[in-house]
């Protein structure tokens, strides 16, 4: 990976990091809709976070909500 994708990756963890500390339990679509990034860039986003340990990821029925995990 370029470092430039590696940083427009981390501004996006970042936008979806800041929308999760106003809105907890946010689905993708609430985090679309708050950071104004595309899906792909929503989920390569919550892949990082994820991966950090950064996030929990709850399922109700078939949608997944977001939140930050506490520290």
């Amino acid at each position: 990976m370029s470092d430039a994708f590696n940083e427009a990756l981390g501004a996006a963890a970042g936008k979806v990091w800041t929308a999760l500390q106003a809105t907890p339990n946010a689905s993708a679509t609430k985090l679309i809709e708050a950071t104004g990034l595309e899906r792909h860039e929503i989920q390569r986003a919550i892949g990082w976070l994820a991966r950090e340990g950064k996030i929990r990821v709850e399922l109700k029925g078939k949608n997944e909500f977001f939140s930050l995990r506490e520290s």
